[in-house]
């Protein structure tokens, strides 16, 4: 999940962590690291691999606005659409242009090049 560096610092804040403990950078955007075994975000406090695992997550009340937004995330054509990586994506209404305007304008703020 990409993450603003305001974010980042403000979970570094609440959590304890250097940065580099929870995150990584790719093509100059901190993206949020996952957990090895689990494969899942560092902050999803689970104990298993599977996708219908169930966890929480330790950082729900400042999560990053990707996190509060998804499975909502930009086709190539930045248009809304669902993750087809969710497996709840059917729980989820479809999404419409205003999602696409928060997610490029969150996108904008992502770079720290």
């Amino acid at each position: 999940m990409p993450i603003t560096e305001a974010e980042a610092k403000r979970l570094s804040r609440r959590t304890g962590m250097t940065l580099e403990a929870f995150t990584w950078e790719n093509n100059g955007v901190l993206t949020l690291l996952n957990d090895e075994k689990t494969r899942a975000c560092v902050f999803l406090l689970t104990a298993s691999a599977d996708v219908h695992a169930e966890g929480i997550c330790s950082v729900y009340e400042v999560r990053p606005e990707g996190c509060r937004k998804y499975p909502i995330v930009l086709n190539p054509n930045d248009d809304a659409i669902l993750d087809e990586g969710c497996p709840y994506r059917a729980d989820f209404p479809a999404p419409g242009e205003s999602d696409a305007i928060e997610l490029l304008n969150l996108e904008e703020r992502l770079l720290r090049i």
